[in-house]
């Protein structure tokens, strides 16, 4: 008997018709002689509809009582499927946060788990009912709801995972694996039967959708074996593994792409280090992550600073940035939203000098124009305009051979 964690996301779990689908796939693993633990998402589309009402009586910043209204869906999604399951003939009862519980420290909308007493969901499965637990949400040490960022039903998932020393976390998507890029922008992605912890948390940070990155980097820390498969038919899926095979033969793993960043450009601000240091502590105060960042050389001790953030925090961000600037008195504050990452993630680059050469040369003979770029071991990211999105994630796809790539790398672990 193995013990499994299944999560289905968003658009599993959409209608009753897709919960019913949901739970035959649970009921087959059941009969199977597994033991299970479910976490579900919100319904597809219900999370940014209660994001909508929550930030329009409280548009400049995140406090405890958005997380109250984030945090329904998953508690409407988590009660269906055990409906769903008990008409099936399973025994099965939800679960909400402060249930098991989850135990996350006190940060609106990005709070992390810190323990999950697992003593509730081990007596569950000892007596043979089948626990729905409501994902992306955690209770505080004040015993108020807490949530853990869009995606959070997967880091739910494999820390759940890890604190019931599960066998293996199945993420159910309506995907059936990670691919070499977006197969709906790129005809000829292929499908990873296999990719690395790194490479994955990389593709997931700079815009894959598949998976969180929080939930990839608990899964690594916590040796949580993890696979990528679709909810809608059966297929063999991507396997999450520590190292893959044939990496001389196959250095890039994918091109993953990000619509949803913001570029920040502030124009003329003094150049002093203190004044620097209160920009972006002001935006880590506000909870407000920065990712690409540019200063340009001191002219007339001035300087422009060029930086990306989410567009999801731009509401917020933006009020305080026209307040710094009427403080550090800085000439320009310019926000371009028509812009998009995109990243070459691979474990090969740490040692190919080609890969960069590759990238900028098939950029520019195409005439994409390249606004912003960071690089690190293991990826290298590029700013484009958003009109140039899928011209170039095919020819860069071309360029590094990723439909064709290497096939022992695509068998699964």
């Amino acid at each position: 008997m193995a013990r499994y964690v299944l999560k289905f996301g968003g658009t599993s779990v959409a209608n009753v018709t897709r919960l019913h689908h949901v739970a035959n796939l649970v009921k087959e693993q059941a009969e199977a002689g597994h033991e299970l633990v479910v976490v579900v998402s919100a319904m597809a589309g219900i999370t940014n509809e209660l994001v909508g009402y929550a930030q329009s009586l409280c548009p400049d910043k995140l406090t405890p009582e958005h997380d109250v209204v984030l945090s329904s869906g998953e508690q409407v999604t988590s009660g269906l499927l055990a409906l769903a399951l008990t008409r099936l003939g399973l025994i099965s009862r939800s679960y909400l946060a402060w249930q098991v519980p989850i135990v996350t420290d006190d940060n609106p909308s990005q709070a992390r788990i810190l323990k999950i007493e697992t003593e509730q969901l081990e007596r569950c499965l000892k007596q043979g009912i089948i626990p729905v637990v409501a994902g992306f949400q955690g209770i505080n040490d004040q015993l108020r709801l807490t949530t853990l960022g869009r995606g959070g039903s997967d880091t739910t998932a494999v820390a759940l995972a890890a604190a019931l020393k599960a066998d293996r976390c199945d993420i159910y998507t309506d995907v059936d694996g990670v691919y070499t890029a977006d197969p709906r922008l790129v005809a000829n992605a292929r499908k990873l039967g296999q990719i690395t912890y790194a490479e994955m948390f990389e593709m997931a940070a700079q815009g894959a959708k598949v998976l969180q990155a929080r939930s990839v980097e608990l899964a690594l820390k916590h040796r949580v074996k993890l696979r990528v498969l679709s909810s809608f038919f059966k297929a063999s899926g991507t396997d999450i593994v520590e190292e893959r095979k044939f990496v001389e033969s196959t250095q890039i793993s994918g091109i993953a792409h990000n619509p949803h960043e913001v570029l920040i450009t502030l124009k003329g601000v003094p150049h002093q280090i203190d004044l620097m240091a209160q920009i972006f502590n002001r935006l880590a105060q506000h909870r407000i992550s920065v990712d690409m960042l540019v200063q340009t050389h001191a002219v007339n001790g001035k300087v422009d600073l060029n930086f990306t953030l989410p567009q999801a925090d731009l509401e917020r961000a933006q009020p305080l940035l026209e307040q710094l600037q009427k403080e550090l008195i800085f000439s320009n504050l310019d926000i371009d939203q028509d812009v998009v990452k995109i990243s070459v993630v691979g474990i090969g680059m740490r040692s190919n000098l080609e890969i960069g050469r590759n990238l900028f040369n098939t950029l520019a003979s195409h005439q994409i124009s390249v606004r912003l770029l960071t690089t690190s071991e293991i990826k290298m990211s590029v700013l484009i305009t958003k009109q140039q999105t899928a011209l170039a994630l095919n020819v860069l796809h071309e360029v590094f051979n990723l439909e064709g790539g290497d096939k022992e790398c695509a068998l699964s672990a």
